[in-house]
Formats: C-alpha cells, structure tokens, sequence
C-alpha cells in the first residue's frame, strides 16, 4: 500500500486540528511535488479529550486532606 501525504502550508492552521492527534509509520518513499511517498503506510488518528478531574486530586492539590 502507498500513500501521498501532502506538505503542511502556512494556510493550515494548528488550531483546525487542536482537538486531533495522529501518528503515521510506514517507509519514506520518494519526494514528489506536494510532499513524499510513504510505503506501507499506517496511520493512526486520536481525538483529544479533556481529562477528568478526580475529587482526590483535586482536594491534594487544593491543601485538603479527607
């Protein structure tokens, strides 16, 4: 399997993707006139989500102790 992954441009903000996280493996492949060629590629996509807060964490961090 092949895939073209395209160059990220001044015109693509992080902020479009602040809530995504990815991670691509494969081989690099040649260049080509948008970006390069990865061979065997693989990808993986995460969305971020906020982490909870648990009640003890919160009071350790306060100074409270139970």
């Amino acid at each position: 399997m092949r895939g073209i992954i395209p160059a990220i441009d001044s015109t693509t903000s992080a902020s479009e993707f602040a809530d995504w996280a990815g991670a691509v493996s494969g081989k690099l492949g040649q260049r080509t006139e948008n970006g390069f060629e990865i061979i065997d590629a693989g990808i993986q996509l995460f969305e971020k989500k906020a982490k909870e807060v648990k009640a003890d964490v919160a009071a350790a961090e306060a100074g409270v102790s139970s």
